[in-house]
């Protein structure tokens, strides 16, 4: 029989080496990317914060066009994306249970809608509260303010603290989450602003970009790279609040203050970028 060469057999083993080295170099490479493009976006939205009650004061400024723009692609990503990437993610998150309850796909499911639908109620209390002082010509009193600013810190919390998840998903998919975020944030200080006019100075406005850089870090330290509880409860509770920004625009809780047309067009623009997202997925 014949006899392998020793030096054959170390040229294999190093090329076996290098493609452990170059997949680990390929990890850490793609794992940076993602905290680069994280903290680029978290940037954006803070800045998005603090640009928006200058622009606000210029004549170009549209709050009836943006709002609809934000209504639009918010209800399109919570059926879009939002829930499909629920039902998606239930298989991992049945690995990570360790209760028999949570062992079920259904059991699941339920728990997850019920944080979309807690988030609905909770926003939609909120909203409904301010809109019933707004419509009397009263500003909201401090507990249904302080109220607010805690719950859109909390939500700013949620969105960049799932930014890494979802980079590491799909680059491009965190990149389109944080433009529709963006338009959501422009929405939300309309509202804020509409029922407080007063109270809603700028120590609310920077508890909120708080909340987004809390996030940011909270990401960035847990360095999630599949979805978890965590992320996905947070996710779906988002989702549900996220349904109030069309009730706001379109069903007159900001007195009209909407563009239907403008929110039509919004939709139907995040239907077919997701459709074409899939295509390429499906093609790559």
């Amino acid at each position: 029989m014949a006899k392998i060469p020793m030096s054959l057999i170390l040229t294999f083993g190093n090329l076996n080496l290098n493609s452990d080295h170059f997949s680990l170099v390929g990890s850490m490479r793609h794992e940076t990317e993602v905290a680069l493009v994280s903290g680029f976006c978290s940037l954006l939205l803070l800045l998005i914060h603090w640009i928006v009650p200058k622009l606000r004061k210029m004549d170009y400024f549209n709050d009836a066009i943006l709002n609809s723009i934000g209504g639009g692609l918010a209800l399109g990503y919570v059926f879009l994306h939002a829930i499909p990437s629920f039902i998606h993610n239930i298989p991992f998150l049945k690995s990570q249970a360790t209760s028999q309850f949570l062992h079920n796909e259904k059991n699941l499911l339920f728990i997850v809608f019920m944080f979309v639908l807690a988030g609905f109620c909770v926003l939609y209390a909120l909203e409904k509260l301010a809109h019933d002082y707004t419509r009397q010509g009263k500003e909201s009193n401090a507990v249904l303010y302080l109220s607010n600013i805690g719950v859109m810190t909390y939500l700013s919390f949620s969105i960049t603290a799932i930014m890494p998840a979802i980079g590491h998903e799909n680059i491009y998919s965190l990149l389109l989450f944080t433009f529709i975020m963006g338009f959501h944030f422009v929405l939300e200080d309309h509202a804020l602003t509409h029922h407080f006019p007063t109270r809603f100075t700028h120590w609310g406005r920077y508890t909120i970009m708080l909340g987004v850089l809390g996030g940011w870090i909270y990401g960035a330290c847990s360095q999630e790279t599949f979805p978890t509880f965590t992320t996905v409860f947070m996710n779906a509770f988002l989702a549900g609040g996220l349904i109030i920004s069309t009730t706001k625009t379109e069903f007159t809780l900001l007195e009209g203050k909407s563009h239907f047309p403008t929110f039509l067009a919004s939709l139907i623009t995040k239907t077919v970028v997701v459709f074409i997202m899939l295509l390429l997925e499906n093609i790559g």
